[in-house]
């Protein structure tokens, strides 16, 4: 079978990636501009630019108006750098996999079910581990309605694979899952926790609490998560409002 030709902004993108990971271009340091590289690869600026989008999704650039786009730095072999900015990318956790640790259960943990607003103490309840090629960076308590976890426990959760609980869950909810709130701390990691995500008991690990809310503000899922602070970073942009 002909193997299909990658598209002309993925080489661009792969050739920027390289140049990056051999340190032609350094932490802080301008790339060439769109122009430049338009004219030395012989290709558009909308494809520079969705070469450039690449980058940025993965961490490893950031562009400021008027400035030029510019190296963020090189993250350590096994750790996890993405700007996160939407509800899909949050869901998808794209290039990194997913385990199931403690199969899904249905059990009483009030705050928990409090948390979620429901009627009673009952939660569907499993932890997963997250990997970034084969690495480990984080172990998360998912807790979810019981009638939500009955649905997607009839459909076999796979103990392995790509994606999110919360992903696989939104085809079984009557509503979609439109926002997310949560709360960032940095907290020892517990004996048990630091095994998981291969750091020193006591070490400091960042400690999330996620909601997710569908839209009629209905919680569908809460995630208590504990992440290797060497492997992984959290990263937002915030930009000021114009005048």
């Amino acid at each position: 079978m002909k193997q299909r030709k990658k598209p002309a902004y993925k080489r661009l993108s792969e050739d920027l990636r390289s140049a990056i990971e051999e340190g032609r271009f350094g932490k802080g340091e301008p790339l060439p501009t769109e122009a430049d590289l338009g004219r030395e690869y012989d290709l558009s600026r909308h494809t520079v630019r969705q070469a450039f989008q690449d980058l940025v999704s993965e961490g490893l650039i950031y562009r400021v108006p008027r400035r030029g786009t510019f190296v963020t730095g090189l993250a350590e072999r096994g750790q996890y750098l993405r700007a996160i900015g939407t509800i899909e990318e949050i869901m998808a956790w794209v290039g990194t996999k997913m385990e199931i640790l403690q199969p899904l259960e249905i059990r009483a943990e009030k705050e928990a079910a409090d948390r979620l607003n429901l009627p009673s103490e009952e939660v569907g309840f499993l932890t997963t581990l997250r990997l970034n090629n084969g690495v480990p960076f984080a172990v998360s308590h998912i807790y979810l309605p019981p009638e939500t976890a009955k649905r997607l426990e009839a459909e076999s959760l796979p103990k392995e694979g790509e994606g999110t609980v919360v992903g696989q869950l939104e085809p079984f909810i009557y509503r979609p899952v439109v926002e997310a709130s949560q709360d960032i701390t940095a907290i020892p990691a517990s004996a048990n926790v630091a095994e998981h995500i291969d750091c020193q008991p006591g070490e400091p690990i960042l400690h999330i609490h996620r909601i997710f809310l569908d839209s009629d503000g209905k919680p569908v899922e809460l995630a208590i998560s504990n992440y290797n602070s060497r492997r992984f970073s959290y990263s937002i942009k915030l930009r000021r409002k114009a005048s």
